[in-house]
C-alpha cells in the first residue's frame, strides 16, 4: 500500500506542476507547492535545487542559484537521490532529494524519485531557456545592459504607476569615441563600450534604467535626487585600454543631454527633450552637459522648419546669390568677390545664420553649395556676354564636400557646362583640424590647382591647425578671420596683439607665394594698417557689402569706383 501512496503522490506531483510556466522563479514557486501537496505520500523530508551557469551575452555575470524547495518539519535522512545534470552551455545543475527523518526509499521508489527530480530539472530549464529568450528581446548583445524596447518597457511601468515625474532622462554619448578605434583598434573599442555600460549599470543600480541605443550612443532614467551623484560618477570614469606594454588608462568623457520629468510626461516627451537637450550640448563647444530648457525645444522646431521648408525652396528659386567686393589694397581697384548665398522669403531676407548651421548639420548645406556654384557660373557667363571682364569669384563649400570623392570631377564638369575659364573661379573651403580632413584636402586642392582653378582657405587662424594648412596644403588664397580685425584702429598705439599677429601671419602667407585677404574691414585704419603689412585684398563694409547681382554688376563696369575709399 505504501509503495502504491507514493506511486500515486509521484504522479499526483507530476499533475500539480505547470508545464507551461515561462518564468523560471514562477516555475519554482509551482514545484514547491507541489511538493508541498505530495510530501506525505512520498515521505519527503528535504529538497534542494542549485544552479551554475557560465557567462553569456544576455547574463555577463552568470547565474549561481541554491534554494531549499521543500523541509519537513520531522526532519530528513541524508540517504536520498542526487543528480548532477550538465546543461549545453556548461552549467551545473544539482537535485538533492531526502527522505524523511525515520524513513528509507526503495530502489524503485529511488526511481520514481528520480523522475520527479528530472520533471523539476526540465521544467525549470523551460523556464530559464523562455526567460531568456524574452529577455533577448529588451537586452543589447553587446553589452548586456537595457536595449531600447527594455528602457521604453521599464519607462512605461513608471508611467502606469505615476511615477515618471521623480526621474530625470539623460541622452548620452561618448565623445571622440572614434578616436578610441583609431588608437587601439575595433575590439578593443567594443571592450570599452561593454565597461562602461556595466560600469553605469551598477552605479544607477535600482534607481533607474540605463540603456544602449546603439553604437555610443546611451540613454539613462534616474532618480531626480541622484543626478549630482551621476555626473561626479561619470567625470572620474577611467578605464584600461590596450594590451600588453601598451595598456593605458583612457579617461572617458560624455556629452549629455538631461532633461527632469513634469506631471503628465510621457516616455515620447523625455526621450525627445533628452535629446533636444543633447544636441545643444553638441553644439556648444563649451559644454558637455546641458540641461533642456524651453529655448533649446524653440531651436528644436526652427530647425525643423527649415529643413521642411528647405527642399521646396530651393526649388521655387528663393535662394539668390549676393556678391561683396574685395578691393586690392595696392590701388583700391575691384579685383575679386565671394559669392554669398540669400534666402528671400515672402519679400524678406532670412538671416544666413538661421538656415546655414542648420542645413551644415543635417547635410543638406551640400546641395545648396553647388547651386550657388551653379548660379555664379551662369553669371559669369551673362557678364562675358555682355561685354564685362568678370573678376574671379570665390565660392563656399562646406568641408561635409570632402568625403565626396568626385568632387573636383563635379565643380569642372560644371564649369564646362557653362564654357568659362577656371581663372574666374577660387574655391573657398573652411579651415579645419582632423587628419582625415586635411588629407581630403589636399588632395582636392591638388585637383583644381591642375585645372586651373583657385582655392582658398576661409576663416583662417580660428582652428588650431593653422600652420599646418600653411605648411601642407598648396592653396592660393588665405582668408583672415574678421576676428583680428575687431580691435585694431587709431587708439592702439600700433603695438596691439592683434598687429602683431596679422603682421606675421600675412609676412608668412606673402613669403609662401599665397595671397592674404582680409575680411571684416570696416574702417580707414583697419585698411591703413593692412597696406603697411602687404596685404594683397579686403572685404568689409568699408568698400561695400554684399550686393545683389544687378548691383555688382555696376561695380563691374566703374573700374575707378573704389578709389577714393579705404
Amino acid at each position: 500500500m505504501e509503495n502504491c501512496a507514493f506511486s500515486n503522490g509521484v504522479l499526483n506531483f507530476l499533475e500539480k506542476i505547470n508545464e507551461n510556466t515561462v518564468d523560471i522563479d514562477n516555475a519554482v514557486s509551482d514545484i514547491c507547492a507541489a511538493l508541498e501537496a505530495v510530501a506525505e505520500d512520498i515521505r519527503l523530508g528535504r529538497v534542494e535545487l542549485s544552479l551554475d551557469a557560465p557567462p553569456n551575452e544576455l547574463e555577463p555575470e552568470g547565474v549561481i542559484k541554491s534554494g531549499e524547495m521543500y523541509l519537513n518539519p520531522n526532519g530528513y535522512e541524508a540517504d536520498g537521490v542526487v543528480i548532477n545534470y550538465t546543461t549545453k552551455e556548461g552549467g551545473k545543475v544539482v537535485s538533492s532529494f531526502m527522505p524523511v527523518k525515520g524513513e528509507k526509499w526503495s530502489d524503485d521508489e529511488k526511481a520514481l524519485i528520480g523522475l520527479v527530480s528530472k520533471s523539476c530539472y526540465m521544467i525549470t530549464g523551460r523556464a530559464r531557456i523562455m526567460s531568456l529568450m524574452e529577455k533577448s528581446l529588451y537586452i543589447d548583445r553587446m553589452t548586456g545592459i537595457c536595449n531600447t524596447e527594455g528602457f521604453m518597457r521599464y519607462g512605461g511601468m513608471l508611467v502606469a504607476r505615476g511615477l515618471l515625474v521623480n526621474y530625470a532622462a539623460a541622452f548620452i554619448n561618448i565623445k571622440n569615441f572614434k578616436y578610441v578605434n583609431q588608437l587601439f583598434g575595433s575590439r578593443q573599442g567594443d571592450e570599452l563600450l561593454k565597461k562602461f555600460a556595466q560600469a553605469m549599470d551598477k552605479f544607477i543600480k535600482d534607481d533607474g534604467k540605463f540603456a544602449r541605443l546603439g553604437g555610443d550612443n546611451f540613454v539613462l532614467l534616474i532618480k531626480k535626487g541622484r543626478i549630482t551623484d551621476l555626473r561626479a560618477f561619470v567625470d572620474a570614469l577611467s578605464f584600461e585600454m590596450g594590451e600588453g606594454e601598451m595598456k593605458q588608462l583612457y579617461d572617458v568623457r560624455l556629452r549629455m543631454g538631461i532633461y527632469e520629468a513634469v506631471e503628465n510626461d510621457t516616455m515620447g516627451d523625455i526621450m525627445n527633450k533628452s535629446s533636444i537637450a543633447f544636441n545643444a550640448a553638441k553644439s556648444d563647444e563649451r559644454k558637455d552637459v546641458v540641461f533642456f530648457s524651453p529655448l533649446h525645444l524653440e531651436a528644436a522646431i526652427h530647425k525643423k522648419k527649415i529643413s521642411t521648408l528647405f527642399p521646396s525652396a530651393l526649388d521655387n528659386g528663393e535662394f539668390v546669390v549676393y556678391y561683396q567686393p574685395k578691393v586690392r589694397l595696392s590701388d583700391n581697384k575691384l579685383c575679386g568677390c565671394e559669392a554669398l548665398c540669400r534666402w528671400i522669403r515672402d519679400g524678406k531676407i532670412v538671416p544666413p545664420m538661421d538656415f546655414i548651421p542648420v542645413l551644415e548639420t543635417e547635410g543638406s548645406i551640400c546641395r545648396l553649395d553647388f547651386y550657388v556654384f551653379e548660379a555664379v557660373c551662369a553669371d559669369i557667363k551673362r557678364w562675358l556676354e555682355m561685354g564685362l571682364d568678370p573678376v574671379r569669384v570665390s565660392v563656399n563649400f562646406s568641408k561635409r564636400h570632402l568625403h565626396n570623392q568626385r568632387l573636383a570631377d563635379q565643380i569642372m564638369g560644371i564649369i564646362r557646362k557653362y564654357g568659362i575659364d577656371g581663372r574666374y573661379i577660387e574655391v573657398e573651403l573652411t579651415e579645419m583640424t582632423g587628419a582625415e580632413d586635411l588629407t581630403a584636402m589636399s588632395v582636392f586642392v591638388d585637383k583644381m590647382k591642375d585645372n586651373g582653378v583657385a582655392t582658398s582657405i576661409d576663416d583662417f587662424g580660428t582652428g588650431y591647425s593653422s600652420l599646418n594648412l600653411l605648411k601642407d596644403l598648396d592653396v592660393d588664397v588665405i582668408k583672415l578671420d574678421k576676428s583680428f580685425f575687431t580691435n585694431i584702429n587709431d587708439a592702439d598705439g600700433g603695438i596691439s596683439t592683434d598687429r602683431i599677429v596679422v603682421k606675421n601671419i600675412v609676412n608668412m602667407v606673402n613669403e609662401l607665394n599665397m595671397e592674404a585677404v582680409s575680411e571684416g574691414v570696416e574702417t580707414h585704419a583697419q585698411a591703413e594698417f593692412l597696406r603697411e603689412t602687404h596685404c594683397s585684398m579686403a572685404q568689409g563694409f568699408l568698400f561695400d557689402r554684399p550686393l545683389p547681382k544687378d548691383e555688382f554688376e555696376k561695380r563691374l563696369s566703374d573700374e575707378g569706383f573704389y578709389v577714393d575709399k579705404g
